[in-house]
């Protein structure tokens, strides 16, 4: 698995390992651009765990699309990617001509956590609707809360790319979440493990599929980074009684 360190592009580079990538966050965002030319995989949370701050996440959003292709996309772009289609030539149409199409993200960008209520499914599914084709332009992550099994999820959702295993400890561990993280495995989707901040999380994660994980616990004690590339590196088979 890949462990994404929620570090600075320098701590990242100072921990050099096949196993590692790096994690933004609206409070900390920096260097995107730089990490992705060192070829380093790089996900991109919300930091919404006590509740998004919706001006900071806006703010981030701006800065990513500047520094990918120097402005935003307009309002017709996103409209026309997040429908996948326009009206043919010749039909009549009050949207007029489609858009310039925006600029592919590069393929180390692996995601962009769209805005979610932790342990709410209902609330977290609703928003994705609202939110995600106003951010089809970058690969998103689907956050998948308590009650899932039974709200749902959105696997047509334009440029999706991710689910993001969220949650309680409870739901992380439940059937129900790794069965939900098969059929996205099976649709072609990365699966990522949040909050992993043990060597038995980080083998669950691997038993059911992830291919990246999180952990806090290496950003508060940053000589911890190394254990968290050992959970990344062991075999998916290793004992769990450590």
């Amino acid at each position: 698995m890949l462990f994404l360190h929620a570090g600075s592009l320098q701590r990242v580079q100072d921990n050099h390992h096949p196993n590692i990538g790096r994690m933004l966050q609206p409070k900390d965002f920096s260097r995107l651009t730089d990490t992705l030319a060192a070829g380093y995989m790089v996900g991109i949370d919300n930091d919404g765990f006590h509740g998004v701050n919706f001006e900071q996440f806006s703010r981030m959003l701006g800065r990513i699309r500047n520094e990918l292709w120097g402005a935003p996309p307009t309002a017709r772009q996103l409209l026309h990617h997040a429908a996948k289609q326009w009206p043919t030539e010749g039909e009549a149409s009050p949207l007029g001509p489609a858009p310039s199409p925006i600029g592919e993200a590069p393929e180390n960008l692996l995601w962009v956590v769209v805005p979610d209520v932790v342990a709410n499914a209902a609330e977290t599914y609703s928003w994705f609707q609202w939110l995600a084709p106003a951010m089809s332009d970058l690969p998103l992550a689907f956050a998948v809360q308590d009650g899932a099994g039974d709200v749902g999820i959105p696997w047509d959702a334009p440029n999706l790319r991710c689910l993001f295993l969220a949650g309680s400890d409870e739901y992380k561990l439940s059937k129900e979440m790794a069965d939900i993280a098969a059929a996205g495995k099976k649709r072609g989707l990365w699966i990522h493990g949040g909050r992993c901040n043990s060597f038995r999380r980080a083998r669950h994660f691997a038993s059911i599929g992830c291919d990246s994980f999180d952990g806090t616990g290496a950003s508060k004690w940053p000589s911890k980074v190394q254990e968290y590339l050992d959970w990344a590196s062991a075999p998916a088979h290793a004992g769990l009684l450590v």
